[in-house]
């Protein structure tokens, strides 16, 4: 199955036989039986999730955090157990003594020992009650953290869209249950290097920056935005067939090329945005690699044809 020998590979086929988890065989079996291969990043992940100990999920910094958390909480319960079994003991003899009372000095006496005990009992409470809030502040803290980690192994730092690899990962979820409705269109900007040349990288720069804020800002609940290198960029349609996605590329081509890219001077580096576009929909049992392969294909026939086009053959 062109499987490569890879760590993770090892490590997930080793199990595979063993048959130590059934769930991971169900998983490798139902990728297998759709994709035809198991993916590098599919490996990866289930890597980690079936063969990695919890606790090495964490990097370092985040495990150190948690083992303080940890032990401040420990003691402050401690602390706490230890002050109501005092406020019990003083119950207990309030108690003891209310029942040889014979004189009100008796009771004032007890009056005196509760309110006593109970005060040092309520401040603890609140103090262990503050002690909660900040771990549970600092848990927040930490699981937005580590699902930031998590969210920018996908992110694209300049644009903040999807990588190559968050692309990859949103193809693989959605052909698990795509019939003829999912297309997928790579764009990439016209004449970049021209550009580069002659304005230098800074305005390139600016220019693939400008052109992400512009997909980000159209994109819908039905969008999947993506930059994969360069001035390349994917856009996965969910619930559209071939006709809706060339109708899409078209519209966004033809509101690019009314865009302007200025200096900070406000002089003109470009006077129209011009995109080329491959668009292709999914077919049959096609894999994220071949229907990426197939759209870059249909790219390249746009250039070929003159650039600033759709094309989706």
């Amino acid at each position: 199955m062109d499987i490569p020998p890879t760590p993770y590979n090892y490590g997930i086929w080793y199990e595979y036989v063993r048959q130590t988890s059934p769930q991971l065989n169900r998983l490798v079996d139902s990728t297998i039986g759709r994709l035809g291969s198991l993916p590098s990043f599919v490996s990866k992940e289930l890597f980690h999730q079936f063969l990695v100990a919890e606790e090495a999920r964490y990097n370092p910094e985040h495990k150190d955090r948690l083992e303080q958390l940890v032990q401040a909480l420990s003691s402050n319960t401690n602390h706490l157990q230890k002050n109501l079994a005092d406020l019990n003991q003083v119950v207990h003899k309030s108690q003891r003594v209310l029942r040889r009372a014979d004189r009100e000095e008796h009771l004032e006496t007890v009056l005196s020992y509760l309110d006593k005990g109970t005060q040092k009992a309520r401040q603890e409470a609140v103090q262990f009650a503050k002690s909660l809030d900040e771990v549970q502040s600092e848990i927040t803290q930490l699981r937005a953290e580590l699902e930031a980690i998590r969210s920018n192994v996908d992110l694209d730092p300049m644009t903040q869209l999807l990588n190559y690899k968050g692309l990859e990962r949103q193809l693989y979820d959605a052909l698990l249950s795509a019939e003829d409705d999912l297309s997928l269109l790579i764009l990439d900007i016209d004449n970049l290097k021209d550009l580069n040349t002659q304005h230098g990288k800074r305005a390139g720069t600016a220019l693939i920056t400008h052109l992400g804020h512009i997909l980000s800002k159209r994109s819908t609940e039905n969008t999947s935005i993506a930059r994969i290198e360069g001035g390349t960029f994917a856009i996965l349609l969910h619930e559209a067939t071939l006709d809706n996605a060339i109708e899409y590329a078209e519209d966004l081509r033809l509101h690019l090329n009314k865009q302007r890219l200025k200096s900070r001077n406000g002089e003109g580096i470009i006077e129209q945005i011009k995109v080329s576009i491959g668009v292709a929909t999914v077919i049959g049992e096609e894999t994220p690699t071949e229907l990426i392969a197939r759209a870059n294909g249909y790219l390249d026939n746009a250039k070929r044809q003159g650039r600033n086009r759709t094309a989706s053959r």
